[in-house]
């Protein structure tokens, strides 16, 4: 009997050992506060003191973009000025995706020789003026094909990454600091130290766009003996501005350089260039949509900036050429002649 009390006492004395040291099944890992170990703890917040209070870091400003979604099912949005002319002949405004003529089927095994070029469409041309109509500009079409979600956009010509129309307008918009009148003031006796600067998010707008990069195929086709140049994709080109500083201490907008937001597959985008009007400054009474003025008739002037290279270069970042506008250009007119040369030299006379 005297060795079971004292074997009862060596186990209860090792449990309180160790629930003193492990602390209880069950509970809390976690000592509550101002306890642990028998010493009361103190917590302390690091930075927090009677001498240096603790100091919050502010967030950098941030563009926040409304959801939009893709509407990639959405019916083709028509794009033209009030009728007022014989409905008889303006048939581009009601048969719209009538309109859209497709392309040939084209067999692989026709296809003898194939070059890709990139050109630029600059729109302030003369020849280009049509692009800017103000009763159906392009640059509205295709800006709005992208950030409201209606075709597909891609961030690259290689059309294997997709961008949001979020997405597109983020990169696309800047933020800018504006004086703002504090409250409580009257704006009429108000001076100088009465205004702070307030950072607000500027939209780019589709009117600044001045340029578009076309991606094009020309192909040479056996069984039609023919060559022909087929559309891939577009790109608007985004100037790009930053605030210099002047001699007088004020800042001033310059442009820096370019950027392509986002590129579009020609395809996607000819079932709403067929319900788009162009001006027609021969006869207003038969209009053309844009897929006969771009894709068809190919009524517009370029300038080659690029073709397949081992280098895969814009023909301006290329050594040669890099700080020689002028050979620049003529390099682009030899590979436009290249081209003539070598259809030309196909046929016998």
């Amino acid at each position: 009997m005297m060795i079971r009390k004292i074997c009862l006492t060596l186990l209860l004395g090792s449990a309180l050992s160790l629930n003193a040291q492990w602390g209880g099944w069950g509970e809390d890992e976690a000592p509550a506060k101002g306890k642990g170990k028998g010493k009361e703890t103190q917590t302390v917040d690091v930075g927090a003191s009677a001498s240096k209070p603790a100091v919050t870091p502010t967030a950098k400003p941030k563009i926040v973009i409304e959801a939009i979604g893709t509407h990639y099912d959405d019916a083709p949005k028509a794009h033209f000025e009030p009728e007022y002319v014989n409905s008889d002949t303006n048939i581009s405004l009601y048969h719209g995706d009538s309109l859209l003529i497709s392309r040939p089927y084209l067999r692989q095994a026709d296809v003898k020789f194939r070059k890709r070029i990139w050109r630029v469409v600059d729109l302030r041309q003369k020849m280009n003026k049509s692009w800017t109509w103000p009763r159906s500009p392009i640059t509205q079409v295709f800006w709005e094909l992208a950030t409201k979600g209606l075709v597909r956009a891609y961030a690259n010509d290689s059309f294997n990454r997709v961008i949001t129309p979020e997405q597109i307008l983020e990169i696309t918009s800047s933020l800018d600091k504006v004086p703002v009148l504090v409250s409580g003031v009257d704006p009429a006796e108000a001076t100088g130290d009465d205004y702070v600067d307030s950072t607000i998010v500027v939209s780019f707008k589709w009117s600044d766009i001045n340029k578009f990069e076309i991606m094009e195929d020309w192909v040479f086709d056996f069984k039609h003996g023919e060559m022909k140049p087929i559309i891939i994709g577009i790109a608007p080109i985004k100037p790009e501005f930053i605030d210099a500083p002047q001699p007088d201490g004020t800042s001033k907008k310059e442009m820096v350089g370019e950027s392509k937001p986002y590129w579009l597959k020609m395809d996607d985008c000819r079932p709403t260039l067929t319900k788009s009007q162009v001006f027609n400054r021969y006869n207003d009474a038969m209009r053309l949509n844009w897929d006969q003025h771009i894709n068809l008739h190919r009524l517009f002037d370029s300038y080659v900036v690029k073709k397949t290279d081992w280098d895969d270069l814009y023909i301006a970042s290329k050594t040669e050429f890099k700080d020689d506008k002028v050979a620049t250009l003529l390099d682009a007119e030899k590979i436009k002649n290249d081209l003539f040369v070598f259809e030309h030299d196909l046929w016998e006379y």
